[in-house]
């Protein structure tokens, strides 16, 4: 159990430092552009929406059939409906006047947590269940996907009136929950190994919630629809591909 625990920690570790690199990227510069935000979050989207399917859904569907799989993903989705109701957050790519700035900063880390925990949940399940080839390939994914992230996180910081090296640091905090979740996740898949394929399709479902009322979204509100998709695209071949070499 140990080793799978480690193993665990070190995957949510690999995507936290993918987040702290794309955050750094404030040191460099302060803005970017609508179009390649989009694509950002195309890639994104893509990434996990593949994730999603061919490292949770699917083996869940194989090990525990359709009703223990349908349960766990409604359980996951509904989850993430209930705190996007009942915890305040707000997106950090939504425009403030300068007189909102010191009441959004919270509001914007809550927002990015709730998003970042079912990756690390993800990864750590995947872990938990001892596919060490599988969970590896699902790792590098939300890795490649926390970069952009990173950055997207940061920069609006930036704008917030926050210092550069003050706003990278709080882009690298906003993935500090990846290992414990995906520690907490391993655990709990290693006490419950019964309900492996309930906690696959839990993070299934919690991710597909958090694309479908966020990512999609906010993918598409800066007028480059076919760009996002086009990323979107990318980046679902790009996770199907690691998927199978990895």
């Amino acid at each position: 159990m140990l080793e799978i625990l480690l193993n665990a920690l070190l995957g949510g570790v690999v995507c936290l430092t993918a987040t702290g690199a794309g955050a750094m990227v404030a040191f460099i510069k302060t803005s970017l552009s609508g179009r390649k935000l989009d694509c950002f979050f195309g890639f994104s989207i893509g990434i996990m929406m593949a994730a999603s399917f061919f490292s949770l859904l699917q083996p869940a569907l194989e090990m525990g059939g359709i009703v223990i799989a349908s349960i766990g993903f409604l359980t996951g989705s509904l989850l993430m409906y209930g705190s996007d109701i009942f915890i305040p957050h707000e997106h950090p790519l939504k425009t403030a006047g300068e007189n909102e700035k010191s009441g959004r900063l919270m509001k914007i880390i809550t927002a990015v947590t709730l998003h970042n925990l079912p990756e690390g949940f993800s990864v750590g399940v995947v872990f938990g269940s001892g596919n060490v080839k599988a969970a590896w390939g699902l790792t590098s994914g939300i890795a490649l996907q926390d970069f952009p992230e990173g950055a997207s996180v940061s920069i609006p910081f930036v704008k917030l009136g926050k210092s550069r090296r003050e706003a990278v640091l709080l882009g690298l905090l906003s993935g500090i929950v990846e290992p414990f979740g995906a520690l907490l996740s391993a655990l709990l898949v290693q006490v419950f190994q019964w309900l492996l394929p309930f906690f696959l399709a839990f993070g299934a479902g919690a991710m597909i919630y958090v694309i479908g009322s966020e990512m999609i979204p906010e993918a598409h509100s800066g007028g480059f629809g076919k760009d996002t998709m086009l990323f979107m695209i990318i980046g679902f071949i790009t996770m199907m591909i690691l998927d199978v070499l990895l």
